[in-house]
């Protein structure tokens, strides 16, 4: 079987003992932690380009198989799971024919599918962050049921098109909750991020490089190395450990190398040293550094040496080190220095600068870029888009994607970096504290009323849990590139278009001159809140997804006949002058 295939049937025997563990929670009986912790590691193994290694994905398929039997006998009533739930194969030569019955399943309704393959990217985004905490020593007994109450629900593939649409909208809840996980667990372990200067060229001393973004591996590394003679630096997601005080402050933590995961060849080769790919994805090695690479974690590749990692979460880096110190140090690939820390704390002690230069229209908008970066020339778009901006924008970036525009000195506006690093795409985390922080400060009845304008880069599943995360805590209007995944389908991809103003790019100068234009404002004047419900949706039809979107239903019963703005809002528990503020800016009745 392909990597491919062989990754379908881990995802379908995790789903199927999700299933299970469910049921066992429904029935009120103990799950055993170590099925909580399979399933979080199976979905962060069949992440794309994480685990390619034939022999490790058959094993974990065993694992998860020989759980679910084990655990099926202690179920009252197995009648009630999804039929596909109970697949028993005795062995890999079973696994084909069971993966055509699933996709012939999978495309009876191929909107369906496209929402349950949307839910499905969303999970392995939330089970990477649940991990990666884990291995620092923190969890959410809420998180595991979750995962596994969603998964459970993919296998009913009666399930419409709207119960799917609601479960992708759980999903970004949890994606924050999760975000907000990890986020606590580092800063408890490694101190709140502080502004950090990092190197982005070459020491003189052999080095490591750690790829990926496991931190605990990070830290192991960092510990072990002490007083060896080699040097430790990141790669990737990575990067954004630097800021922490409990790391940053180690005179052998050297800088950050390279780029992103899309650059991994390239950057290897140049490197010299011992690669760790921890968590991350892993290409076929080249040549040049195919005997100097290393996986660890949910990460793997055929004849790559893996190394394991004990109970406490400890990997045994020793043989990495002595190979790195008969090895010569890294060659520059960038030279400089690059500025990253703007976790949500800073970004809080920041907090009135920012409101007031957004009120007296200093900064005229905020250019958030999130998401992943990929080999496709299309995603230089980004790094268009940020040299065009006008010098009244600061960006701030979340993700691999910002090494596409990292290097570009934008200068400052107002004594602030016009270019924030506020680190990997979990810290998509931060970006939505501190854009709900701003919006109590100015005072908006929701998120879109702060002048921000989100670009989110998909290309991985923690791409598509942070799309799902932004459009949890209300961000509309997001401006989606390279591509939609194929796996979503056109009805899909309007659904997403219409409600939550999600778009594809045109060219970087279109854009930046759409970001910046001002809505013309309609003769008509603002909205009294006097009006009949009624006579507001007669006149302005879109109004009514406006008010919907507010909370109030009335829009669709007879008390939108006789009631006014004012009293519709009254009975809902609404500010008029809020819901009148939202509905005079959508509608384009007074200036943004």
């Amino acid at each position: 079987m392909t990597v491919k295939e062989l990754r379908a049937v881990l995802d379908l025997a995790t789903k199927s003992l999700a299933a299970v563990t469910t049921e066992l929670r429904v029935e009120m009986k103990d799950v055993p932690k170590s099925a909580d912790l399979l399933i979080i590691q199976n979905l962060c193994m069949t992440k794309d380009g994480v685990n390619s290694d034939e022999a490790a994905l058959e094993a974990a398929i065993d694992k998860t198989l020989t759980l679910k039997r084990e655990l099926l006998s202690e179920v009252t009533a197995p009648r009630v799971l999804p039929v596909d739930s109970l697949w028993d194969p005795a062995g890999p030569e079973e696994y084909e024919a069971k993966l055509k019955e699933v996709e012939e399943k999978e495309g009876e309704n191929a909107d369906a599918n496209s929402l349950r393959q949307i839910v499905l990217a969303g999970l392995k985004g939330i089970a990477t962050y649940a991990w990666e905490a884990y291995q620092i020593g923190y969890e959410d007994e809420g998180i595991d049921p979750f995962l596994q109450r969603v998964l459970q629900r993919t296998l009913k593939f009666t399930l419409s098109v709207g119960l799917l649409f609601n479960l992708s909208m759980e999903v970004g809840g949890f994606g924050y909750r999760s975000m907000g996980l990890l986020d606590n667990a580092r800063i408890e372990r490694y101190g709140s991020p502080k502004l950090t200067n990092i190197e982005l060229g070459a020491r003189t001393k052999p080095g490591i490089l750690v790829a990926g973004g496991d931190i605990r591996a990070l830290e192991c590394l960092l510990e072990q190395t002490k007083g060896t003679g080699v040097e430790v630096y990141t790669h990737d997601e990575l990067m954004s450990a630097h800021c922490y005080p409990n790391l940053s402050g180690l005179d052998h933590f050297a800088g950050n190398y390279g780029g992103s995961a899309a650059t991994q060849q390239a950057d290897y080769t140049a490197f010299n040293g011992p690669i760790v790919v921890t968590g991350g994805v892993i290409e076929a090695p080249e040549a040049a550094y195919a005997d100097r690479i290393y996986t660890t974690g949910v990460s793997g590749f055929p004849g790559v040496p893996h190394l394991d990692t004990d109970n406490d979460c400890v990997t045994d880096f020793s043989a990495v080190i002595e190979q790195a110190k008969t090895l010569s140090a890294p060659s520059s690939l960038r030279m400089g220095e690059v500025v990253t820390g703007f976790g949500h704390d800073q970004l809080y002690s920041m907090g009135e600068m920012l409101q007031g230069a957004i009120e007296d229209e200093s900064i005229a908008k905020i250019i958030t870029v999130i998401g992943a970066d990929g080999k496709e020339e299309a995603r230089s778009y980004v790094s268009d888009v940020v040299a065009a901006l006008p010098k009244n924008a600061l960006v701030m970036t979340a993700g691999p994607v910002k090494y596409r525009f990292n290097d570009q000195y934008l200068g400052t506006l107002r004594g602030m970096p016009r270019t924030m690093d506020i680190g990997a795409v979990s810290d998509t985390y931060s970006f939505c504290m501190t854009a709900l922080k701003l919006q109590a400060d100015l005072g908006k009845y929701d998120i879109n009323g702060v002048p921000i304008t989100y670009l989110v880069s998909l290309g991985d599943e923690k791409a598509m849990t942070a799309l799902l995360t932004l459009i949890y805590i209300g961000a509309k209007n997001l401006v989606v590139f390279p591509g939609y995944p194929d796996y979503m389908t056109d009805s899909i991809i309007g659904v997403f278009e219409k409600n939550f103003g999600l778009r594809l790019t045109t060219t970087a100068a279109e854009d930046v001159e759409a970001f910046f234009a001002k809505k013309p404002v309609n003769s008509e004047g603002p909205i009294d809140p006097n009006m009949l419900i009624i006579d507001i949706i007669e006149k302005y039809p879109e109004a009514a997804q406006v008010l919907m979107n507010c909370g109030m239903s009335c829009v669709t019963c007879g008390a939108a006949l006789y009631e006014s703005l004012s009293e519709a809002c009254m009975v809902h528990g609404l500010d008029p002058e809020d819901v009148k503020q939202v509905l005079d800016h959508e509608l384009g009745l007074v200036e943004d």
